[in-house]
């Protein structure tokens, strides 16, 4: 078994009598950006220099199905 599936003692061996902290939700959000390839890769540089998102993490540039312009699309997993 892999060290990262292996629990924190603290959190899921909780003193017997007191509850067990909630692990935290987690949702992902899809940001899509759609446009001419310049600007999508002009957008994927911006924010990566502002550092929300490696560029690697987008996705391949696409067709949007509805537009039919090139697009690009990062899930981001946000906690709550």
């Amino acid at each position: 078994m892999s060290e990262e599936f292996i629990p924190n003692s603290e959190i899921y061996n909780a003193p017997s009598g007191s509850p067990a902290p909630t692990p935290p939700s987690r949702e992902p959000v899809h940001i899509t950006v759609i446009g001419s390839a310049t600007a999508i890769d002009t957008v994927v540089k911006i924010l990566h220099s502002l550092g929300f998102a490696e560029a690697r993490a987008w996705s391949k540039p696409q067709i949007d199905p509805n537009t039919g312009r090139p697009m690009r699309v990062l899930t981001k997993w946000v906690l709550y």
